[in-house]
Protein backbone atom coordinates (compact mmCIF):
# COMPACT_ATOMS: atom_id res chain seq x y z
CA UNK A 1 0.00 0.00 0.00
CA UNK A 2 1.20 4.01 -0.33
CA UNK A 3 2.15 5.32 2.21
CA UNK A 4 0.20 8.45 3.06
CA UNK A 5 1.86 11.29 5.11
CA UNK A 6 -0.69 13.51 7.03
CA UNK A 7 -0.36 17.35 7.49
CA UNK A 8 -1.90 19.81 9.17
CA UNK A 9 -3.96 22.35 7.27
CA UNK A 10 -2.48 25.42 9.02
CA UNK A 11 1.24 24.39 9.41
CA UNK A 12 1.10 24.21 5.68
CA UNK A 13 -0.68 27.54 4.96
CA UNK A 14 2.32 29.15 6.95
CA UNK A 15 5.08 27.22 5.06
CA UNK A 16 3.34 28.49 2.10
CA UNK A 17 2.96 31.97 3.20
CA UNK A 18 6.52 32.08 3.88
CA UNK A 19 8.10 30.69 0.64
CA UNK A 20 5.92 33.26 -1.15
CA UNK A 21 7.31 36.05 1.24
CA UNK A 22 10.75 34.98 0.60
CA UNK A 23 10.37 34.59 -3.06
CA UNK A 24 9.50 38.23 -3.06
CA UNK A 25 5.66 38.42 -3.47
CA UNK A 26 4.55 39.08 0.07
CA UNK A 27 1.39 41.12 -0.09
CA UNK A 28 0.44 39.53 -3.85
CA UNK A 29 -3.10 38.34 -4.24
CA UNK A 30 -3.32 34.86 -4.35
CA UNK A 31 -6.11 32.96 -6.01
CA UNK A 32 -5.95 28.77 -5.24
CA UNK A 33 -6.75 27.11 -8.84
CA UNK A 34 -8.64 23.95 -9.26
CA UNK A 35 -7.53 20.54 -8.18
CA UNK A 36 -6.21 17.31 -10.59
CA UNK A 37 -6.05 13.84 -9.33
CA UNK A 38 -3.02 14.35 -7.26
CA UNK A 39 -1.98 15.77 -4.54
CA UNK A 40 -0.49 18.54 -5.46
CA UNK A 41 -2.28 21.73 -5.41
CA UNK A 42 -1.56 25.14 -7.23
CA UNK A 43 -1.82 28.67 -6.32
CA UNK A 44 -1.85 31.81 -8.61
CA UNK A 45 -0.10 34.78 -7.18
CA UNK A 46 -1.07 38.37 -8.79
CA UNK A 47 0.92 41.65 -8.66
CA UNK A 48 -0.22 44.41 -11.21
CA UNK A 49 0.23 42.78 -14.50
CA UNK A 50 2.91 40.15 -13.49
CA UNK A 51 1.53 36.76 -12.22
CA UNK A 52 3.16 33.67 -10.96
CA UNK A 53 2.49 30.21 -10.02
CA UNK A 54 3.28 28.38 -6.77
CA UNK A 55 3.29 24.88 -7.03
CA UNK A 56 2.61 23.00 -2.95
CA UNK A 57 3.47 19.51 -3.31
CA UNK A 58 3.54 18.35 0.30
CA UNK A 59 6.58 15.84 1.00
CA UNK A 60 5.61 12.30 1.68
CA UNK A 61 2.19 12.86 0.24
CA UNK A 62 2.93 14.27 -3.41
CA UNK A 63 6.02 13.60 -5.90
CA UNK A 64 9.38 15.68 -5.11
CA UNK A 65 9.42 19.30 -6.81
CA UNK A 66 13.00 18.00 -6.72
CA UNK A 67 11.88 16.11 -9.81
CA UNK A 68 9.99 18.14 -11.31
CA UNK A 69 12.06 21.02 -11.68
CA UNK A 70 15.10 18.20 -12.74
CA UNK A 71 12.94 16.63 -16.00
CA UNK A 72 11.56 20.24 -16.71
CA UNK A 73 15.52 22.36 -17.21
CA UNK A 74 16.17 19.06 -18.93
CA UNK A 75 13.17 19.47 -20.99
CA UNK A 76 13.93 22.84 -21.70
CA UNK A 77 17.22 22.37 -23.03
CA UNK A 78 16.01 19.73 -25.46
CA UNK A 79 13.65 22.11 -27.63
CA UNK A 80 10.30 22.13 -25.82
CA UNK A 81 8.39 24.76 -23.68
CA UNK A 82 8.19 23.59 -19.70
CA UNK A 83 7.56 26.52 -16.64
CA UNK A 84 10.67 28.65 -15.65
CA UNK A 85 10.88 27.95 -12.24
CA UNK A 86 12.10 31.14 -10.35
CA UNK A 87 12.71 29.92 -6.60
CA UNK A 88 12.46 26.30 -5.16
CA UNK A 89 12.21 24.94 -1.79
CA UNK A 90 12.87 21.53 -2.58
CA UNK A 91 12.74 20.51 1.42
CA UNK A 92 9.46 21.69 2.08
CA UNK A 93 7.88 21.10 -1.30
CA UNK A 94 7.62 24.41 -2.78
CA UNK A 95 8.50 25.83 -6.42
CA UNK A 96 7.56 29.47 -7.98
CA UNK A 97 7.13 28.79 -11.64
CA UNK A 98 6.30 30.36 -14.40
CA UNK A 99 2.68 31.31 -15.27
CA UNK A 100 1.33 29.54 -18.44
CA UNK A 101 -2.13 31.08 -18.29
CA UNK A 102 -5.30 29.22 -18.88
CA UNK A 103 -5.37 28.32 -22.15
CA UNK A 104 -5.10 24.57 -21.75
CA UNK A 105 -5.88 21.95 -24.70
CA UNK A 106 -9.43 20.61 -22.81
CA UNK A 107 -10.39 23.96 -22.46
CA UNK A 108 -9.40 25.68 -26.04
CA UNK A 109 -10.84 22.42 -27.78
CA UNK A 110 -14.21 22.34 -25.71
CA UNK A 111 -14.28 26.21 -26.77
CA UNK A 112 -13.78 25.23 -30.50
CA UNK A 113 -10.50 25.33 -31.59
CA UNK A 114 -9.29 23.70 -34.83
CA UNK A 115 -8.98 20.12 -33.37
CA UNK A 116 -6.75 18.86 -35.87
CA UNK A 117 -4.11 22.01 -35.57
CA UNK A 118 -4.14 21.57 -31.81
CA UNK A 119 -2.91 17.77 -31.98
CA UNK A 120 -0.30 18.02 -35.02
CA UNK A 121 0.81 20.70 -32.66
CA UNK A 122 1.36 18.28 -29.82
CA UNK A 123 2.69 15.51 -32.14
CA UNK A 124 5.49 18.36 -33.44
CA UNK A 125 6.23 18.74 -29.81
CA UNK A 126 6.93 14.75 -29.57
CA UNK A 127 9.00 14.82 -32.51
CA UNK A 128 11.28 17.57 -31.60
CA UNK A 129 11.48 15.34 -27.92
CA UNK A 130 12.28 12.31 -29.78
CA UNK A 131 14.67 13.86 -32.03
CA UNK A 132 16.75 15.03 -29.42
CA UNK A 133 19.92 13.29 -28.73
CA UNK A 134 19.78 14.74 -24.90
CA UNK A 135 16.29 13.75 -24.24
CA UNK A 136 17.41 10.19 -23.42
CA UNK A 137 20.62 11.60 -21.01
CA UNK A 138 18.71 11.84 -18.16
CA UNK A 139 18.75 9.57 -14.69
CA UNK A 140 15.24 8.26 -14.32
CA UNK A 141 13.86 5.12 -13.32
CA UNK A 142 13.32 2.91 -16.21
CA UNK A 143 10.20 2.04 -17.03
CA UNK A 144 11.14 -1.51 -17.07
CA UNK A 145 8.94 -4.81 -16.98
CA UNK A 146 8.40 -5.13 -13.63
CA UNK A 147 7.13 -1.40 -13.46
CA UNK A 148 4.87 -2.17 -16.35
CA UNK A 149 3.44 -4.96 -14.47
CA UNK A 150 2.93 -3.17 -11.32
CA UNK A 151 1.11 -0.24 -12.91
CA UNK A 152 -0.91 -2.94 -14.71
CA UNK A 153 -2.10 -4.33 -11.02
CA UNK A 154 -3.67 -1.32 -10.35
CA UNK A 155 -6.43 -2.61 -12.46
CA UNK A 156 -6.74 -6.34 -10.84
CA UNK A 157 -6.41 -4.73 -7.62
CA UNK A 158 -9.28 -1.68 -7.84
CA UNK A 159 -11.29 -2.09 -10.83
CA UNK A 160 -11.81 -5.91 -11.17
CA UNK A 161 -13.67 -6.12 -6.64
CA UNK A 162 -15.12 -2.67 -8.15
CA UNK A 163 -17.20 -4.38 -10.48
CA UNK A 164 -16.99 -8.08 -9.10
CA UNK A 165 -17.56 -7.33 -5.66
CA UNK A 166 -14.88 -9.68 -4.70
CA UNK A 167 -10.73 -9.83 -5.14
CA UNK A 168 -9.34 -11.95 -7.58
CA UNK A 169 -7.88 -15.37 -6.46
CA UNK A 170 -4.20 -15.41 -5.80
CA UNK A 171 -4.06 -17.99 -9.33
CA UNK A 172 -6.07 -15.17 -11.20
CA UNK A 173 -3.89 -12.98 -10.34
CA UNK A 174 -1.21 -14.38 -10.96
CA UNK A 175 -1.97 -15.51 -14.11
CA UNK A 176 -3.08 -11.65 -14.88
CA UNK A 177 0.60 -11.15 -14.18
CA UNK A 178 2.15 -14.12 -16.39
CA UNK A 179 0.04 -13.02 -19.53
CA UNK A 180 1.26 -9.26 -19.34
CA UNK A 181 4.74 -11.07 -19.10
CA UNK A 182 4.17 -12.96 -22.36
CA UNK A 183 3.30 -9.23 -24.07
CA UNK A 184 6.11 -7.67 -23.32
CA UNK A 185 8.95 -10.53 -23.21
CA UNK A 186 7.14 -10.87 -26.84
CA UNK A 187 8.38 -7.51 -28.21
CA UNK A 188 11.75 -6.62 -29.73
CA UNK A 189 13.75 -3.85 -27.67
CA UNK A 190 13.06 -0.01 -29.13
CA UNK A 191 15.96 2.06 -28.05
CA UNK A 192 15.11 3.89 -25.03
CA UNK A 193 13.95 7.55 -24.05
CA UNK A 194 12.18 10.03 -21.49
CA UNK A 195 8.25 9.43 -21.55
CA UNK A 196 6.70 11.54 -19.85
CA UNK A 197 3.67 8.95 -19.25
CA UNK A 198 0.66 12.32 -18.80
CA UNK A 199 1.40 13.31 -22.54
CA UNK A 200 -2.50 14.59 -22.86
CA UNK A 201 -4.63 17.56 -23.56
CA UNK A 202 -5.06 18.63 -19.79
CA UNK A 203 -1.10 18.64 -19.84
CA UNK A 204 -0.99 20.76 -23.17
CA UNK A 205 -1.01 24.37 -23.04
CA UNK A 206 -1.61 27.12 -26.18
CA UNK A 207 1.22 30.12 -25.06
CA UNK A 208 0.06 33.65 -26.16
CA UNK A 209 3.02 35.18 -28.08
CA UNK A 210 5.11 32.31 -28.94
CA UNK A 211 5.26 30.26 -32.61
CA UNK A 212 5.71 26.51 -33.57
CA UNK A 213 6.56 24.02 -31.15
CA UNK A 214 7.86 26.33 -28.13
CA UNK A 215 3.93 28.01 -28.92
CA UNK A 216 3.28 24.60 -26.51
CA UNK A 217 3.87 24.21 -23.02
CA UNK A 218 4.43 20.97 -21.45
CA UNK A 219 2.42 21.19 -17.38
CA UNK A 220 2.98 17.49 -15.69
CA UNK A 221 6.11 15.30 -16.47
CA UNK A 222 7.44 14.59 -12.67
CA UNK A 223 6.51 10.86 -13.44
CA UNK A 224 8.53 10.71 -16.57
CA UNK A 225 10.60 7.70 -16.87
CA UNK A 226 13.04 6.24 -19.05
CA UNK A 227 11.12 3.76 -21.79
CA UNK A 228 9.60 3.28 -25.19
CA UNK A 229 8.85 6.06 -27.30
CA UNK A 230 5.62 5.29 -28.45
CA UNK A 231 4.05 5.48 -25.13
CA UNK A 232 3.21 9.71 -24.97
CA UNK A 233 1.82 9.37 -28.61
CA UNK A 234 -0.58 6.83 -27.44
CA UNK A 235 -1.24 8.96 -24.67
CA UNK A 236 -2.11 11.86 -26.75
CA UNK A 237 -4.52 9.85 -28.81
CA UNK A 238 -6.20 7.60 -26.80
CA UNK A 239 -6.81 9.80 -23.97
CA UNK A 240 -8.77 8.93 -20.76
CA UNK A 241 -10.88 11.75 -21.19
CA UNK A 242 -12.06 12.89 -24.25
CA UNK A 243 -13.41 10.64 -27.22
CA UNK A 244 -11.08 10.99 -30.42
CA UNK A 245 -11.64 9.99 -33.66
CA UNK A 246 -10.49 6.83 -35.24
CA UNK A 247 -9.48 9.34 -38.27
CA UNK A 248 -7.59 11.74 -36.46
CA UNK A 249 -5.90 9.26 -34.35
CA UNK A 250 -4.66 7.39 -37.28
CA UNK A 251 -3.27 10.66 -38.94
CA UNK A 252 -1.95 11.80 -35.52
CA UNK A 253 0.33 8.59 -35.69
CA UNK A 254 1.09 8.81 -39.17
CA UNK A 255 2.32 12.27 -38.65
CA UNK A 256 4.49 11.00 -36.15
CA UNK A 257 5.65 8.13 -37.76
CA UNK A 258 6.12 10.13 -41.12
CA UNK A 259 8.67 13.00 -38.85
CA UNK A 260 10.61 9.91 -37.01
CA UNK A 261 11.28 8.68 -40.77
CA UNK A 262 9.43 5.10 -39.71
CA UNK A 263 7.77 3.35 -42.31
CA UNK A 264 4.69 1.73 -40.78
CA UNK A 265 5.43 -1.21 -43.19
CA UNK A 266 8.82 -1.92 -42.91
CA UNK A 267 10.02 -3.98 -39.58
CA UNK A 268 10.82 -0.99 -37.26
CA UNK A 269 7.36 0.30 -37.80
CA UNK A 270 5.89 -2.76 -37.19
CA UNK A 271 7.56 -3.09 -33.64
CA UNK A 272 6.85 0.48 -33.07
CA UNK A 273 3.22 -0.49 -33.54
CA UNK A 274 3.51 -3.71 -31.81
CA UNK A 275 4.88 -1.50 -28.77
CA UNK A 276 2.11 1.31 -29.44
CA UNK A 277 -0.71 -1.43 -28.58
CA UNK A 278 0.82 -3.33 -26.18
CA UNK A 279 1.54 0.05 -24.26
CA UNK A 280 -2.30 1.09 -24.53
CA UNK A 281 -3.71 -1.85 -23.63
CA UNK A 282 -1.66 -1.36 -20.24
CA UNK A 283 -1.98 2.44 -19.75
CA UNK A 284 -6.47 1.97 -19.92
CA UNK A 285 -5.84 -1.35 -17.38
CA UNK A 286 -3.70 1.21 -15.29
CA UNK A 287 -6.21 4.15 -15.65
CA UNK A 288 -9.42 2.06 -15.03
CA UNK A 289 -7.88 1.09 -11.70
CA UNK A 290 -6.73 4.24 -10.75
CA UNK A 291 -9.81 5.95 -11.67
CA UNK A 292 -12.04 3.32 -9.42
CA UNK A 293 -9.21 3.62 -6.57
CA UNK A 294 -9.76 8.00 -6.54
CA UNK A 295 -13.18 6.99 -5.76
CA UNK A 296 -13.09 3.89 -3.51
CA UNK A 297 -10.29 5.30 -1.33
CA UNK A 298 -10.27 9.14 -2.28
CA UNK A 299 -14.07 9.95 -2.35
CA UNK A 300 -13.25 11.11 -5.45
CA UNK A 301 -15.97 10.48 -8.15
CA UNK A 302 -15.02 12.81 -10.82
CA UNK A 303 -13.16 10.35 -13.08
CA UNK A 304 -15.96 7.00 -12.91
CA UNK A 305 -17.66 9.11 -15.75
CA UNK A 306 -14.93 8.15 -17.94
CA UNK A 307 -14.59 4.23 -16.66
CA UNK A 308 -16.61 3.24 -20.21
CA UNK A 309 -14.55 5.37 -22.93
CA UNK A 310 -11.36 3.86 -20.91
CA UNK A 311 -12.56 -0.21 -20.77
CA UNK A 312 -13.41 0.38 -24.70
CA UNK A 313 -10.12 1.56 -25.74
CA UNK A 314 -8.70 -1.30 -23.53
CA UNK A 315 -11.47 -3.09 -25.17
CA UNK A 316 -10.10 -2.08 -28.55
CA UNK A 317 -6.25 -2.59 -27.66
CA UNK A 318 -6.72 -6.60 -26.56
CA UNK A 319 -7.90 -7.08 -30.44
CA UNK A 320 -4.46 -7.00 -31.63
CA UNK A 321 -2.77 -9.84 -32.13
CA UNK A 322 0.22 -8.83 -29.91
CA UNK A 323 -2.37 -8.74 -27.08
CA UNK A 324 -3.56 -12.35 -27.70
CA UNK A 325 -2.27 -14.05 -24.02
CA UNK A 326 -3.91 -11.08 -22.43
CA UNK A 327 -7.34 -11.20 -24.10
CA UNK A 328 -7.27 -14.89 -23.38
CA UNK A 329 -6.83 -13.95 -19.84
CA UNK A 330 -9.99 -11.20 -19.83
CA UNK A 331 -11.99 -14.08 -21.25
CA UNK A 332 -11.48 -16.38 -19.02
CA UNK A 333 -11.67 -14.54 -15.64
CA UNK A 334 -13.08 -10.75 -16.51
CA UNK A 335 -15.53 -10.78 -20.08
CA UNK A 336 -17.90 -8.09 -18.90
CA UNK A 337 -14.84 -5.53 -17.68
CA UNK A 338 -16.58 -3.11 -20.49
CA UNK A 339 -19.04 -1.51 -18.11
CA UNK A 340 -20.99 1.59 -16.82
CA UNK A 341 -19.79 2.09 -13.55
CA UNK A 342 -21.48 4.85 -11.13
CA UNK A 343 -20.84 5.47 -7.72
CA UNK A 344 -24.04 3.93 -6.11
CA UNK A 345 -23.14 0.31 -7.49
CA UNK A 346 -19.53 0.37 -6.03
CA UNK A 347 -19.46 -1.41 -2.45
CA UNK A 348 -16.39 1.41 -1.38
CA UNK A 349 -14.85 -0.81 1.80
CA UNK A 350 -15.60 -3.98 -0.03
CA UNK A 351 -13.40 -2.52 -2.33
CA UNK A 352 -10.68 -0.80 0.21
CA UNK A 353 -10.72 -4.62 2.05
CA UNK A 354 -10.03 -6.31 -1.41
CA UNK A 355 -7.30 -4.22 -2.38
CA UNK A 356 -5.43 -4.20 0.60
CA UNK A 357 -5.65 -8.14 0.38
CA UNK A 358 -4.34 -8.49 -3.09
CA UNK A 359 -1.93 -5.77 -2.73
CA UNK A 360 -0.66 -7.95 -0.54
CA UNK A 361 0.22 -11.11 -2.78
CA UNK A 362 3.38 -11.40 -3.98
CA UNK A 363 4.34 -11.08 -7.62
CA UNK A 364 6.40 -13.35 -9.57
CA UNK A 365 7.70 -12.26 -13.03
CA UNK A 366 7.87 -15.82 -15.38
Amino acid sequence: MELLVSIIPDQREQQRIAFIKNAGWEGAAVEALPVDASARCYFRLSKGDETKIVMDAPPGIAEPVAVFAKVGRHLLSCGVSTPVIHREDIENGFLLLEDFGDNTYAKLLNAGWDEEKLYELAVDVLVTMHSSEKLAQIDMPPYDLAFLIKEALIMADWYVPSIKGEALSLEARQAYVSAWCQVFKSLPLLPTTLVLRDFHIDNLMILNGREGVASCGLLDFQTAVLGAAPYDLMSLVEDARRDIDEGLRTRMIDRYLKAMEIDRDSDVGKVFMSWYYALSAQRHAKVLGLFTRLYSRDQKDAYLKHVTRVSSLMDSSLQNNILEPVKSWFDRYFPDFVVELKAETIDQEKVMKSAALTEGFPVSLP
